[in-house]
């Protein structure tokens, strides 16, 4: 969709630098769970990049989310239904945005693809660091959401169960 053609709340919220900022913080917080779980760590799996940005970027299902990573995805999914099934429709509605923030990540050199894997460069965290100080309150919770929901997804085992407790089609 040509950029002009974009409501408002897309070009301020769902704009292709502020979700490659969200999906680097994904991919920070998967690569850290999985250094702590097994050395060396591994970056994000390519569809939990499309499926944590729509756990992030919804306000109301980043309020739902779990205070720890002790809670199994499996669990919030039971006692979230309804989030289940948003977080599941959010990934189609946001495929094109998600895809179009990948490319920008990584043409700005702040993610690598690496395969089927997102790695989050390491470059770019002081700038990145110093814009979300500046940032709304908003914005810094989803992105400290989104290094958590990095951690919480890595925690959840393999992507196609995931993509399975989620309502996910792959």
């Amino acid at each position: 969709m040509a950029w002009q053609e974009r409501t408002i709340e897309q070009r301020n919220l769902l704009n292709p630098a502020f979700c490659a900022i969200a999906v680097w913080h994904l991919a920070r917080g998967y690569s850290a769970e999985s250094a702590a779980l097994v050395a060396p760590a591994t970056g994000l799996p390519l569809e939990l990049a499309f499926v944590g940005s729509s756990i992030v970027l919804r306000g109301q299902t980043r309020d739902q989310l779990p205070r720890t990573t002790a809670t199994s995805v499996a669990t919030w999914v039971n006692d979230h239904p309804l989030e289940r099934s948003a977080v599941a429709k959010g990934v189609v509605v946001l495929r094109e945005i998600v895809r179009e923030a990948l490319i920008f990540g990584a043409q700005h050199g702040v993610l690598s693809l690496n395969g089927r894997r997102i790695d989050a460069s390491d470059a770019q965290t002081k700038k990145i660091n110093a814009y979300f100080r500046a940032s709304s309150e908003e914005a810094r919770d989803c992105m400290r959401q989104a290094l958590f929901v990095g951690r919480w997804l890595c925690k959840a085992g393999a992507p196609p169960t995931v993509l399975a407790l989620l309502g996910v089609q792959a």
